[in-house]
């Protein structure tokens, strides 16, 4: 099972942070256990205490318990690529909460042993291939710039940016590039120091 894999992974990477390996084991007995409820406060006690990968656990928990937006946020302060295993609950997370094609790059990456995880990865890459395959609609990027701004207004700006995100990245989908250049000037206005390029 890939929850299972997360908990050992988790068991062999053991923080240095003082005081916060005994809550990393914890919570990752409590996600073995299928228990993510304590297994996200266990965490997240460990993230507080300085332990650097906590703030990805707690966010596998979050994508367990049905809470994806959550899980995105929590994932925003670790970069992909470090642990497929990881990228695997982002993946899911991104999925679950609409940004199907920051899911598709991550589960284009990912490489999962084992049969059960193998094939759940290539159910991901199917489903979202087929979400992918017709041209997006002008009211489905209008939707995601109306997310994006609610979360903005919200004060949850790494969501409102994956949000604004996706809608670039689902304008840049079509001929017309609909909603492509609105989509770097949010962007620039949520994260002015970062550079956002729109591709002619």
């Amino acid at each position: 099972m890939i929850a299972t894999g997360l908990s050992l992974a988790l068991a062999v990477a053991i923080s240095a942070a003082p005081g916060a390996d005994e809550h990393l084991l914890a919570g990752a007995r409590a996600f073995r256990d299928g228990h993510f409820d304590a297994a996200l406060v266990e965490f997240r006690v460990a993230e507080r205490l300085g332990a650097s990968d906590a703030g990805a656990y707690a966010a596998a928990s979050l994508v367990q318990l049905g809470r994806p937006e959550e899980a995105v946020e929590a994932f925003a302060s670790s970069p992909p690529g470090d642990d497929d295993l990881l990228d695997w609950y982002r993946a899911l997370a991104c999925y679950e909460a609409r940004l199907y094609t920051s899911a598709s790059r991550l589960a284009a990456k990912l490489q999962l042993s084992g049969p059960k995880a193998a094939a759940a990865v290539e159910k991901l890459r199917a489903d979202l291939a087929r979400v992918l395959a017709p041209e997006p609609q002008q009211a489905s990027i209008d939707w995601y710039f109306a997310r994006c701004d609610d979360l903005r207004q919200r004060g949850r700006g790494a969501l409102a940016a994956a949000y604004c995100r996706e809608a670039a990245d689902l304008g840049e989908r079509r001929t017309d590039r609909y909603g492509v250049a609105r989509a770097s000037a949010v962007l620039t206005r949520l994260d002015p120091g970062a550079r956002h390029e729109v591709k002619p």
